[in-house]
């Protein structure tokens, strides 16, 4: 090995670029990003995108939370952050590469992934597949290892629909056009799935004081995803975002409403 490339390697790790081993073996966890899509299309980042730019109140996303997401993440280690795992060894999620341009997925999960992810109309599900998806189930040992498109977002879509089916969707879809706290949706958590469920979901807002809105949770994931799905142990086998992330939780903010 070069002298010179050693010292590129070197650079590339000491900047998160290149991951030095492989991903620990069944330790990876997951996050499941679920949007709430008013709120989001209310954000700057999100009222020009062709799924924001009509949003009729009939439409799925109009009372139902969205799949942004499923994110592999070692959460009790916030440093192993894999993306981009079919393109070489995973490198560090704060980089950005080009999306593939198309992936094999049946025309069946694409109808559905179609309602469960309005993004679909402006390529988010290229953007998960190549960033994320590619390193789902990239840890696990024996006949688990690995995925494909097809049971990727077939579980994605298994556990949003859990989401939705909870008190937790209801609390959002009662109180469109009102004001929810962390405490609120916390508590509907723990209801929901069990005691402590709520110290294990991220609430990210948009904006600031009055202008503030909830656009979408982030929900800790723990084990296998089998169907039926069990939400309620997935959350609870997971690590709270205490120890997850750095960063603190909206306080809370107001439900966007599509008239």
């Amino acid at each position: 090995m070069t002298r010179v490339f050693c010292l590129l390697v070197a650079a590339l790790l000491a900047a998160g670029a290149v991951r030095a081993e492989p991903l620990p073996p069944d330790g990876i966890e997951l996050v499941l990003a679920a949007s709430w899509q008013p709120g989001f299309c209310a954000t700057q980042n999100g009222r020009d995108k062709p799924e924001c730019r009509s949003l009729p109140a009939d439409r799925f996303d109009a009372t139902h939370f969205s799949l942004h997401g499923l994110w592999p993440d070692d959460l009790d280690d916030d440093a192993i952050f894999p993306c981009y795992c079919d393109n070489g060894v995973p490198v560090s999620c704060r980089e950005r590469r080009p999306r593939d341009r198309a992936i094999d997925l049946s025309g069946d999960v694409l109808d559905a992934l179609a309602v469960a992810m309005p993004g679909v109309q402006s390529g988010l599900h290229l953007h998960q597949w190549t960033k994320h998806g590619a390193c789902y189930e990239d840890d696990r040992s024996g006949p688990d290892n690995g995925s494909v498109p097809d049971e990727y977002f077939g579980e994605a879509m298994a556990l949003l629909a859990a989401l939705n089916a909870s008190p937790v969707r209801a609390l959002f879809a009662d109180n469109r056009g009102a004001d929810l706290t962390r405490a609120d949706i916390e508590g509907a958590f723990d209801d929901a799935f069990g005691a402590g469920a709520g110290g294990r979901v991220f609430i990210r807002c948009s904006g600031s004081g009055d202008d503030r809105i909830i656009t979408e949770l982030r929900i800790n994931l723990a084990g296998d995803v089998n169907a039926p799905v069990d939400l309620a142990r997935l959350i609870l086998a997971a690590p709270p975002t205490t120890i997850s992330t750095r960063t603190s939780s909206c306080e809370g903010g107001r439900v966007v409403t599509v008239e």
